[in-house]
């Protein structure tokens, strides 16, 4: 008996999105989006009119696969004689999507998922994508960046650091290249001639501060009168560095890409972009204010003389504590301040005591000089500095040598440069938490895309400790017993000073380890791939959430995978969510679980005399369910998320208020 197949018609070989398939696979059944695609929900919505575009770059992949290499150059550059001439990207899309896939399969032996191309589309479309780590994120935006990048406009995906920007670029960029078009990549300290070729290419990938340094750069250029000075003829001087009319480096900003969105739009919305004049190392008589503020601030006691108000990180003089100040024989001389500004100066003074710590917020390198540790990624940021005399005080408590304030230049906050792009999209493996702030600041929906593969990641429920020298001996004690039966482990710390303390431990209990935070980062990208091999136990600061795949080593998945343990929850879900996507990545088998103790920071956020008292309780111990605390900590996350929610706000708010008083005035909003 045979089996007859009926031949595809005409109209189905056309709009084989109209077929219904009988696998609905991970984006779901054909009717149902036909049925998500109308309906009023912009998140639903868009991610089924994406899945029913698949079937039809499938269908031009299929078609494109028998091309020869040159047959696929000249294809492209159909395409992108269409898009430079009016046409339509998104009638385009099914085509251009198609011809990458394939381009992607020749270059680097990967076909894309059906949720790549749908996270691809979404992205085109001007959406913010959440897709699970370890799903392909470089595959997923080289679909819409290739496909927007045929107008000629200039693309720009943005990421958190140098490494990442540098890493995608030559990884996917044979990719472009196979298909005709040029990728640049930005990189720190490279000069102007150099930043205006990476600028000219139809790709550039680069960090989300070089890109918005370099439209502060550019504003003041020309507000600097830059372009007059140049003679007209220059253009036509040959040599390569001729002067140009322009002296702008950056093109229009057409569309971007931000990768690792949620660290950017959110985490980093807090931090404006600011070009300041450069430091130099204050004289002695120079120092003598901030010397004298930290004397001041050590004497004085919380709550006679100062209140600290945690849920405005607010700290204010008292009566008593101003009455110290005038009697405590201020500076005088050339560089003496007003009251008032001795004042202010005892406040940051107070901020580097009781606010900033010590391999937490900031670390000493080997210059002997302060290094700010962003918190979101655990990476040193030794170009940012702290405002407003606040850097200086922790310079003067810490005993280092003292560098005079900058004066600043430009500024502009993440949230408004990314808003003067044309299209806007983003993606990330946590975005959900934060979807109505997202779409209130940037004007876009975040869009849930399912994973490729079911995932198999078990969450264990958190265990509480009352001290935590109890809890990283129980660290230490179930590392042990992953180790017994073949599983690799990765602990996460959220600072420098925890990732030592636990290290001692481990040395102490006898077990090799490699410890990644922002003192020991040299091979980052390697410590973190070998992470999931048998044996391997990693502790790292949040870094180890980004950017880097974890491939199991043989026997591991067998043996139940990767053991991601989080040793402290940190201020935002996102950042928990990010260490717990090391475990279970494309379908691999793996387990997650945080083991917190009633000394952790984070409880901060219940208010100093709870957090007091929780931490008094445990130092008393007893034989208690410690585990039934578990439940407060969840409780503070969202109490300090709520917080800096509040601070992003009105850092937006007032920097849109300063920018429309400066165009008032006719003065450059970014400048002056």
């Amino acid at each position: 008996m045979s089996i007859v197949v009926p031949a595809q018609t005409v109209e189905e070989v056309r709009h084989p999105v109209r077929r219904i398939e009988n696998v609905p696979g991970r984006l779901g059944w054909w009717l149902k989006n036909i049925m998500f695609s109308n309906i009023p929900l912009p998140w639903k919505r868009r991610l089924s009119r994406a899945a029913l575009i698949v079937p039809r770059i499938r269908y031009f992949e299929k078609q494109h696969l028998d091309l020869s290499d040159d047959d696929l150059l000249l294809k492209s550059m159909e395409l992108k004689g269409k898009a430079r001439g009016k046409w339509d990207l998104d009638s385009l899309l099914p085509e251009a999507f198609g011809l990458v896939s394939v381009a992607i399969q020749r270059v680097l032996g990967i076909r894309p998922f059906d949720v790549q191309l749908a996270g691809g589309a979404v992205l085109h479309f001007g959406g913010l994508v959440e897709l699970a780590t370890g799903e392909g994120k470089t595959v997923t935006a080289s679909l819409p960046a290739y496909l927007n990048a045929l107008v000629g406009k200039g693309v720009h995906v943005t990421t958190v650091n140098d490494y990442l920007a540098k890493r995608d670029a030559e990884w996917i960029g044979p990719v472009y290249e196979k298909l005709g078009l040029e990728v640049g990549c930005l990189q720190q300290k490279m000069d102007d001639n150099s930043r205006i070729m990476m600028y000219q290419r139809d790709l550039t990938y680069g960090t989300a501060s070089e890109f918005g340094f370099d439209f502060l750069r550019d504003r003041l250029k020309v507000r600097g009168g830059q372009a007059q000075n140049i003679p007209f003829w220059t253009p036509w001087l040959p040599g390569v560095g001729a002067a140009r009319l322009d002296p702008r480096v950056q093109r229009t900003l057409h569309y971007a890409i931000v990768d690792e969105a949620d660290s950017i739009f959110v985490d980093e919305a807090k931090t404006p972009l600011i070009i300041a004049n450069p430091t130099r190392l204050a004289e002695p008589d120079e120092q003598v204010v901030y010397i004298w503020a930290d004397k001041v601030a050590r004497a004085m006691r919380r709550d006679e003389h100062f209140s600290l108000n945690l849920k405005k990180d607010k700290i204010e003089l008292t009566d008593s504590g101003r009455h110290m100040i005038r009697y405590a024989d201020p500076p005088t001389g050339k560089h003496a301040k007003a009251m008032d500004k001795l004042q202010e100066a005892i406040e940051r003074g107070l901020h580097a005591h009781y606010r900033f710590t010590r391999d937490h917020h900031y670390m000493i390198n080997s210059e002997n000089k302060i290094i700010i540790i962003d918190e979101g990624t655990g990476r040193p940021m030794p170009d940012r500095h702290w405002r407003d005399g606040l850097h200086q005080a922790v310079e003067a408590k810490e005993g280092v040598p003292i560098n005079m304030p900058s004066e600043h230049a430009a500024q502009i906050t993440f949230q408004n440069f990314y808003r003067l792009y044309t299209k806007l999209c983003g993606m990330s493996g946590t975005l959900l938490p934060n979807f109505w702030e997202l779409h209130k600041v940037y004007r876009g929906w975040t869009t849930w895309v399912p994973t490729n593969r079911l995932c198999k990641r078990e969450f264990l429920p958190d265990e509480v400790y009352p001290t935590e020298d109890a809890k990283f001996d129980a660290v230490v004690k179930k590392t042990r017993a992953m180790l017994s039966v073949g599983r690799p482990v990765l602990i996460g710390t959220r600072t420098v000073d925890a990732s030592k303390k636990l290290s001692a431990k481990l040395t102490a209990g006898g077990v090799t380890h490699k410890v990644l935070n922002a003192e020991q980062n040299e091979h980052e990208a390697e410590v973190v791939s070998m992470a999931g091999q048998p044996g391997a136990v990693t502790v790292a600061t949040n870094m180890a959430g980004r950017g880097t795949d974890i491939k199991l080593g043989t026997g591991v998945a067998e043996a139940g995978g990767l053991h991601v343990i989080g040793t402290e929850r940190h201020e935002a879900e996102r950042i928990d969510r990010q260490l717990v996507g090391r475990a279970g990545r494309q379908g691999d088998p793996g387990t997650a679980q945080f083991m917190l103790s009633l000394e952790d920071q984070l409880l901060e956020g219940l208010g100093t005399g709870r957090q007091m008292e929780l931490r008094e309780f445990g130092q008393r111990g007893g034989n208690r369910n410690w585990s039934a605390y578990a439940p407060l900590f969840r409780q503070a996350q969202k109490r300090v998320e709520r917080r800096h929610y509040k601070q992003r706000l009105d850092l937006k708010n007032f920097d849109k208020q300063r920018q429309e008083m400066l165009k008032d005035i006719g003065a450059d909003p970014y400048v002056d």
